[in-house]
């Protein structure tokens, strides 16, 4: 082969690598009038109505309630709609077993039908049988093997307000990956779930906030007209201090009220009792997973570790000077990596950081200070 003789130019991978920027959808599983073979990602009301059909009856057409509250109340896109058929009591019984197989069919074939994560999973109306609302909690705590995301379900009006605590301790909805919320609410006179609310509400702040949800939804506006049970803002309280989220009517109007997963109180760790720190986490897994996915099987060497564990830094140092994180820092450290890991091709990164927490309550205290009244003299 012949010698080159003259000037020549190489590119050098960039020392900090961009994160890749994540937008996650609520998937939706319920009934429709048109029986869809498989899951669509919808944009708009007329997109649902052209591919499921639309009657409004939300009993036997849950999906048409999902897309009312995301496309009409909430005006939020793109939806995941999964249809498990028509749920006409004369010719076809859906049962909890129809939505537990379409979670465990689906799920995890998400990703790698339209390449986006589910952030939530409901199933209005359905997730009110326990075994469903369990087994939405398990298919979102580990997502296509690495993903993780919320499953929300509804606790049924038939549990008074005071029984709704034993209710989801007694039959084990207690999982950092489910929130729960009671009671069901309604809009324009149909009766909603409280779940799509929820669901669609985050989705709504998450958009003001660049996709980034450290934000919780509690204490925003819901776009509701009633709830099926009124509560004090003591009642409220309540389920609050026990991992439920419910609906207030106390100052502007009605609310979303509490910032708990449902394993809380039993667990108080905040990565997994808080919401917006356990999204967060979540949040933070995958833009770390998409973000270097491609150097897997790349050269283990010192270039390699010093692009990722600084291009995370960078990330980490934004996200604190906007106050969407408290602080963080990526680390690489020695007695966490030994040399047999090294050589089979296993390097650890050590990232500590700090999502903020929710401001549950602020006290004021107040104090008569008599020397204000000395100054009436001066």
């Amino acid at each position: 082969m012949a010698q080159f003789a003259g000037v020549e130019s190489f590119t050098i991978p960039t020392s900090l690598i961009p994160p890749v920027r994540v937008k996650n959808p609520v998937v939706a599983i319920g009934t429709s009038v048109n029986t869809v073979a498989e899951p669509k990602l919808i944009f708009s009301f007329d997109e649902y109505v052209n591919k499921f059909g639309y009657d409004g009856d939300y009993t036997r057409h849950t999906l048409d309630e999902v897309a009312d509250v995301a496309f009409k109340q909430y005006k939020v896109s793109p939806v995941i709609f999964i249809s498990v058929g028509t749920d006409a009591t004369d010719t076809v019984n859906i049962t909890s077993t129809t939505i537990i197989n379409a979670i465990s069919q689906w799920i995890d074939q998400l990703f790698f039908l339209f390449r986006l994560i589910p952030s939530t999973l409901i199933a209005p109306k359905f997730s009110q049988d326990v075994s469903v609302a369990i087994a939405m909690a398990g298919a979102m705590a580990r997502i296509s093997s690495i993903f993780e995301g919320m499953a929300i379900a509804d606790i049924p009006d038939t549990v008074a307000i005071s029984d709704v605590p034993n209710y989801k301790n007694t039959n084990n909805l207690t999982d950092d990956n489910l929130l729960l919320t009671y009671p069901s609410v309604s809009f324009d006179n149909k009766t909603q779930n409280l779940s799509t609310h929820i669901a669609f509400q985050q989705q709504l702040i998450d958009s003001k906030n660049g996709d980034i949800p450290y934000q919780v939804a509690s204490n925003q506006r819901l776009m509701i007209d009633k709830a099926s049970k009124t509560l004090t803002l003591d009642e409220a309280n309540y389920l609050r201090s026990n991992g439920i989220i419910t609906a207030l009517n106390f100052i502007g109007g009605f609310t979303s009220w509490g910032d708990r997963t449902s394993v809380y109180p039993a667990n108080t760790d905040p990565v997994f009792a808080q919401i917006p720190v356990k999204r967060m986490f979540n949040y933070l897994n995958e833009v770390l997973i998409r973000t270097y996915w491609a150097k897997v099987d790349q050269p283990l060497n010192y270039r390699l570790l010093k692009t990722v564990r600084d291009s995370v830094n960078t990330m980490l140092d934004g996200w604190k000077n906007r106050e969407i994180i408290a602080g963080g820092r990526c680390e690489i450290l020695e007695n966490e990596n030994p040399i047999t890991d090294l050589m089979d091709g296993i390097v650890r990164l050590h990232i500590f950081w700090a999502p903020p927490s929710a401001t549950r309550k602020l006290e004021f205290f107040q104090e008569y200070d008599v020397n204000y009244i000395k100054t009436l003299f001066q």
